[in-house]
């Protein structure tokens, strides 16, 4: 049996400095991989493309196709309008109308007086309104006048949301053109019924104004008038807002 080698306190020292050394000297090294710092997801680089683009457009680009079969609608309606240049608004990037159009008359013989400026969409929803229901709806009158113009206050303007506050308002439907009010109705024998509140008079203008005013919930998400708030007393405001489950707010 072979006697087993003594180290010497020197050659011990020797041999625990030579295996400590690559150890040491790998904790010396820098990581292969950088280790990317720890912080919070929404820190990482750049916010993403799609929230970029939707910060700065104003409104959405209807379909082709879709623009298209609503002109068609507008045209075998009888209407007559204008197509304008999109609209933006420097001040409010969130405003505007991506293929505004100025409509003159909605549908045969019946024009709107302030020829306001509004989406293809609002104006086929009006002249729908205006051919269905309220032409029939007139000729029920006493001497069956004729429709003959929509007295129109504002289609497109810029603004927020009557009575949202005035800290974070809501846009309104106006600013995307989807909004248009009206302030009354004309008829070829010269009479005018006047949109105001008309607390069960019992009169026939009040009739006409109540069934104006319900069947344009058929056609339209919003209608708001007289009763609503002070802000509609003189006037209907009809638009297009989307809301979950197709929810219409009439009042």
């Amino acid at each position: 049996m072979k006697a087993r080698p003594v180290l010497t306190p020197l050659a011990t020292l020797a041999v625990m400095l030579w295996a400590a050394g690559p150890l040491a000297a790998q904790q010396d090294r820098p990581p292969l991989r950088p280790v990317p710092p720890t912080t919070p997801a929404e820190m990482q680089g750049p916010p993403a493309p799609s929230a970029q683009v939707a910060s700065v457009e104003v409104a959405p680009e209807e379909d082709e196709q879709e623009f298209a079969a609503c002109l068609l609608a507008l045209s075998m309606l009888g209407a007559r309008y204008t197509e304008l240049p999109p609209i933006m608004d420097d001040d409010d990037p969130d405003c505007g109308i991506a293929r505004p159009l100025q409509i003159d008359r909605i549908i045969s013989d019946v024009t709107l007086s302030g020829q306001p400026v509004m989406r293809c969409d609002t104006a086929r929803a009006l002249g729908l309104w205006a051919r269905d229901f309220l032409r029939p709806a007139a000729a029920l009158l006493d001497n069956a006048p004729r429709l003959s113009e929509l007295q129109t206050g504002p289609g497109y303007t810029c603004r927020a949301r009557v009575g949202t506050g005035a800290a974070v308002p809501k846009q309104s439907e106006h600013a995307y053109g989807s909004a248009i009010d009206i302030a009354g109705f004309a008829f070829d024998d010269g009479s005018v019924i006047a949109v105001e509140p008309r607390a069960d008079s019992g009169s026939q203008e009040e009739s006409f104004q109540r069934a104006a005013r319900g069947t344009a919930c058929l056609l339209f998400t919003t209608v708001l008038g007289p009763g609503a708030n002070a802000a509609h007393d003189n006037h209907l405001h009809l638009d297009l807002a989307d809301r979950n489950g197709g929810w219409r707010l009439c009042e």
